[in-house]
């Protein structure tokens, strides 16, 4: 008799991170004080260029930033702390590049500190970027390969390990940590994050974490916020490293291996300001109001990513005096996913079964715009293969659902609405089918 095969399964807190599924990654970083870096804020130039006294905001507020995210919908929110300058948004001991060494609160302020009060407040649960790769301020830039066991290197490996160190273990329990382009194994010479991690917080998920963490997180392989139309939240390691960027990878980080030995979901991100905007749309720059997304268009990236098996992450471009000054956008976005998705858009809702043919009944035909399946993968990915009939026409056909999946049915009017389960492995169960 054949061994049975075991497929990967998510820990409770991968189970956690999915049922979120919408968060902001918070950008508050020095290079909109001299926007005419940009393209050298990964060089040492920024110790002239950018000093730590030029950063000045004149209109502060948190308290601000994390509000538009409630207001938004969001339900976790990531602070850059440390971005490619290297400029610290606490009061590092390592060196005088942080904002113990300007003129906000006479340099008694710790920015960092009050993000996570702001989420205590609005009941978000707080997440930290941290950038390993590149540091101008040590001159580390990750567009150039380094040699990761020189002196000069290895120097900088420990002001991350006790950077790291400092923002992991003051600040309480962290939802998620941030590894923006992964991690540099300690093996070739990277810091010691995956010692660090189990020691300070070994219940975050990181995302491009480090090699053996068990509730990472991988990058879907793109800024659009898109998904793939299959999106598994599991991928197949060893063959490559999903941390990689290009080739081959890039449709993994994708589609990921409904047949794959690690259970690694995606997360998409995107700016909520266009891609050719200050920064490529994550950063503030002056003027450029215009090139904020509509809430019609974050909505469709919702319906793309979280409706495709993954969380969504919106980018928040703070502006120089340091409030969010697109906070009407998230406001439209919350309202129009309420009007979307919420109880007053609901025709129907049944809960699901282990039945592989699954209806939901209207009390009369109506037009019908979404239909929203939710899968139990809390013992992994079951559904290989489903489609979806309207009064026994078949609207819609693909592989995965997984913790949510949104089909858009663009108004077509029926009475009955049937979630078929064509191809699956061992016993499948839906948790609830909702018809909008």
């Amino acid at each position: 008799m054949p061994e049975k095969r075991q497929f990967a399964k998510p820990t409770p807190q991968q189970l956690e991170w999915a049922e979120q599924e919408l968060g902001v990654l918070i950008h508050y970083v020095m290079d909109i004080y001299n926007p005419t870096m940009n393209d050298k804020i990964k060089t040492k130039e920024v110790r002239t260029a950018m000093p730590a006294s030029i950063f000045a905001p004149e209109g502060w507020d948190v308290d601000q930033w994390i509000r538009s995210a409630k207001e938004a919908g969001a339900k976790y929110a990531i602070l850059v702390a440390n971005h490619c300058t290297g400029f610290s948004l606490w009061p590092t001991k390592t060196d005088d590049y942080s904002v113990a060494s300007c003129a906000y609160k006479n340099g008694q302020g710790d920015i960092v500190r009050e993000f996570i009060d702001a989420c205590k407040k609005y009941d978000l649960k707080p997440g930290l970027y941290y950038s390993t790769a590149c540091n101008g301020y040590y001159g580390i830039n990750d567009a150039y390969r380094q040699d990761y066991k020189s002196p000069e290197y290895q120097a900088y490996v420990r002001v991350v390990e006790q950077q790291v160190t400092e923002i992991w273990s003051q600040y309480g329990d962290l939802f998620e940590l941030w590894f923006d382009g992964g991690n540099i194994p300690v093996s070739e010479g990277g810091p010691h994050t995956p010692d660090l991690v189990r020691k300070y917080q070994p219940n975050a998920v990181c995302f491009q974490g480090p090699e053996g963490h068990p509730h990472n997180l991988r990058w879907v392989g793109n800024e659009n916020g898109l998904a793939s139309g299959d999106c598994f939240s599991t991928i197949t390691l060893g063959a490559s490293r999903p941390e990689l960027e290009y080739g081959e990878d890039r449709k993994l980080l994708a589609s990921g291996d409904p047949f794959g030995n690690c259970w690694l979901p995606a997360e998409t991100d995107m700016p909520n300001r266009e891609a050719c905007a200050y920064g490529g749309g994550w950063g503030w720059a002056e003027n450029e109001q215009d090139k904020v997304y509509s809430a019609e268009h974050l909505l469709d990236r919702y319906i793309n990513s979280v409706g495709h098996n993954s969380n969504l992450l919106i980018g928040m471009a703070i502006a120089k005096n340091g409030r969010f000054e697109d906070e009407q956008q998230f406001i439209d976005f919350g309202k129009l996913i309420e009007k979307t998705f919420g109880n007053g858009a609901k025709l129907a809702e049944v809960k699901g079964t282990s039945a592989p043919v699954q209806t939901v009944t209207l009390d009369e035909a109506k037009p019908i715009s979404y239909v929203v399946i939710r899968e139990d993968i809390t013992e992994g990915h079951r559904v290989l293969g489903f489609r979806v009939l309207i009064d026994g026409e078949e609207i819609f056909a693909a592989r995965c659902i997984g913790h949510k999946r949104i089909v858009k049915v663009d108004g077509k009017v029926g009475k009955t609405v049937t979630v078929e389960i064509t191809e699956s492995r061992d016993t499948p169960v839906l948790r609830d089918i909702t018809v909008y």
